[in-house]
């Protein structure tokens, strides 16, 4: 994304994974449009968490519209961006895509199965300049009201977000944004990081069947990953590059088959 000197865009267009009718969309909706002149909504018809960036290629997808410029499907997140951007939105294509606010962060080993971030991923290979937005939640004391669990997003996100535009970013980079749960003692940038121990296996009551369920935490945490800045009530903005190449370890390949070459 180009530098924008007022912080706003032309055209938005949001996603999620928690689905359609998700307290975190309707929260994401009003913060996109404060930043733009028209705002477009596709998302899933129901919760997708997990899903990463999963494509539907077995079957027709069902699309809803719901109102002007918002529409869902019985898809996956990407599929709602592979939709919009190569249909029903082909000939206005939106200068930025939003994907959240999701319920629960999206750091460290969560990255790459979050439909949240499934869905800006794949908007940013269309070339869309793209920004997933995540709020911690306390899931033993989660609020009456949906939208209280926002209460930091709805506070943050829109400056932010504003400041984040103004400054411009590379097409090929994805913004991961993740809130904590009380008042935020800053907004820095951090490094993706390592949290999962192991995962807790759920025995059913069926015969041999079992639900995966929560994940354990490392109990050593680096100081400079994004785990680290949202446990300790940062705003954490990570910079995700679609070009996963290691290029020390390619280095090392090229180098390593050079040789054997000779």
């Amino acid at each position: 994304m180009k530098p924008q000197s007022q912080g706003r865009v032309g055209r938005i267009l949001i996603t999620n994974d928690d689905g359609i009718h998700a307290a975190g969309l309707k929260v994401l909706e009003a913060i996109a449009h404060t930043l733009a002149d028209e705002v477009w909504v596709f998302a899933p018809d129901g919760n997708c968490s997990g899903y990463g960036r999963a494509l539907t290629l077995t079957r027709d997808l069902n699309v809803t519209r719901h109102d002007d410029k918002r529409y869902s499907c019985d898809g996956t997140p990407a599929d709602c961006m592979v939709l919009a951007l190569n249909h029903f939105m082909a000939k206005d294509r939106p200068d930025l895509v939003l994907s959240g606010v999701n319920l629960g962060m999206n750091i460290a080993d969560d990255i790459t199965c979050s439909g949240t971030i499934g869905a800006a991923w794949e908007a940013s290979f269309h070339g869309i300049p793209s920004v997933a937005l995540s709020q911690k939640i306390n899931r033993q004391n989660m609020p009456v009201d949906p939208l209280d669990a926002y209460e930091i997003t709805q506070k943050e996100a829109a400056p932010l977000l504003q400041n984040l535009i103004k400054m411009g970013w590379q097409d090929d980079i994805i913004m991961n944004i993740n809130f904590p749960t009380t008042t935020p003692k800053g907004i820095q940038a951090f490094q993706v990081g390592r949290h999962k121990a192991s995962d807790e296996i759920v025995p059913s009551e069926a015969e041999n069947a079992f639900r995966i369920g929560l994940l354990r935490q490392r109990r050593q945490v680096t100081q400079n990953d994004d785990y680290y800045g949202v446990m300790n009530d940062y705003i954490t903005v990570t910079p995700l590059a679609l070009n996963m190449t290691h290029q020390d370890t390619l280095n090392d390949l090229n180098q390593f088959f050079d040789e054997r070459a000779e």
